[in-house]
C-alpha cells in the first residue's frame, strides 16, 4: 500500500531537492565546507594541531545554524535578530493599573453621589418616593 505524508499545515511543507534537505541546508553546508576546508588544509602547518579543530568548528557552525536552526518558526537570522534586540536594546514596558483605575472609577462614582445629595439637600433636586 502506498503512504504519502501530508504535514498538518501547509506552511510546514518545505520542498527536498537532494537527501531530503532543502536548498538553504545545502547552501549553509557547501558554505561551511568552502570556509572550512581551507582553514583546515591551509592552517596546518601555522595552527597548534590542538586548536585547528576548534578554529574549524567555529568557522562552521554560523553556517549550519542558518541552514538548520528553527525557532517557533523563525529562521536562525529572524531569531538572532530578536535576540539581540531583546538582549541589548532598552525595553518599552506598558504599565496599566489596574487596581488605581478601579479605585478612580470608584472615587468618581462617590464624588457624583455626594454631589447629588447636596443639590438634594439645597432643594434643587426633589426625591420622588413611589408608594
Amino acid at each position: 500500500m502506498l503512504e504519502v505524508k501530508i504535514p498538518i499545515e501547509i506552511q510546514d511543507y518545505k520542498s527536498k531537492v537532494i537527501a531530503g534537505l532543502t536548498i538553504r541546508q545545502l547552501i549553509a553546508i557547501g558554505g561551511a565546507f568552502i570556509s572550512a576546508l581551507p582553514i583546515g588544509v591551509f592552517g596546518r602547518g601555522h595552527i597548534s594541531s590542538d586548536i585547528l579543530p576548534w578554529f574549524i568548528i567555529a568557522i562552521a557552525v554560523p553556517w549550519v545554524m542558518w541552514g538548520f536552526f528553527t525557532f517557533q518558526g523563525m529562521k536562525f537570522e529572524d531569531f538572532f535578530r530578536s535576540w539581540l534586540a531583546f538582549t541589548f536594546l532598552p525595553q518599552k514596558r506598558v504599565y496599566e493599573d489596574t487596581d488605581g483605575s478601579l479605585l478612580q472609577e470608584l472615587h468618581e462614582q462617590l464624588l457624583e453621589e455626594s454631589i447629588i445629595q447636596q443639590r438634594v439637600e439645597n432643594g434643587e433636586y426633589e426625591i420622588v418616593q413611589e408608594e
